[in-house]
């Protein structure tokens, strides 16, 4: 059964993301986006039934993205949020950040601003790689946007830190964003 769990855990991770992310439907969520992980984990165990709390926290740990926070018994995921909460973070130490998307909407973004699709904010990237990995997932050739963090803090527009890799921010005017040739 440990081997099962051991195959499935980006399987989990997915169903962890999904259930604190977009639909916590029967646990109590905070306005931080906290939950019981009790709670979680009793969703959990429906479809894998040998879960254990540690598991739960060996993927919080080993996460690369940092999407998971476990803290005084709760969980939660630190962006990504369809659903009305409204983390804390720590404000960004950053002078540049970057976002990776299709070429056909890095056009839309120069004129338009970087919006949040979906979710309350808007990600970005902490490296030129990450953005590429990122832009990879709906294109083969992805357009890189370099975000002038420094002149659009000047602007007021705040730019939060999620995790080592992601950083998060309301909408961006274009006037802040160029394309990274």
């Amino acid at each position: 059964m440990r081997d099962n769990l051991e195959k499935n855990k980006t399987k989990i991770s997915k169903q962890m993301a999904y259930l604190l992310r977009h639909d916590p439907s029967g646990m109590e969520i905070s306005d931080e986006g906290f939950v019981n992980l009790e709670e979680l984990l009793k969703k959990l165990k429906k479809r894998w039934p040998d879960l254990s709390r540690g598991d739960v926290r060996g993927i919080v740990e080993k996460d690369p993205k940092g999407r998971y926070e476990i803290k005084d018994g709760k969980i939660r995921a630190r962006y990504g949020h369809s659903i009305d909460v409204n983390p804390t973070l720590e404000e960004a130490q950053v002078d540049i950040l970057y976002h990776g998307t299709t070429p056909e909407s890095a056009q839309k973004i120069l004129n338009d601003g970087l919006k949040s699709k979906g979710r309350q904010k808007v990600h970005l990237s902490s490296s030129v790689d990450e953005a590429v990995k990122v832009g990879k997932r709906r294109t083969d050739n992805p357009a890189i946007l370099e975000i002038n963090i420094e002149e659009a803090k000047k602007a007021g527009i705040s730019f939060e830190r999620a995790s080592g890799r992601v950083y998060v921010a309301d909408y961006i005017p274009p006037e802040y964003i160029s394309r990274k040739e």
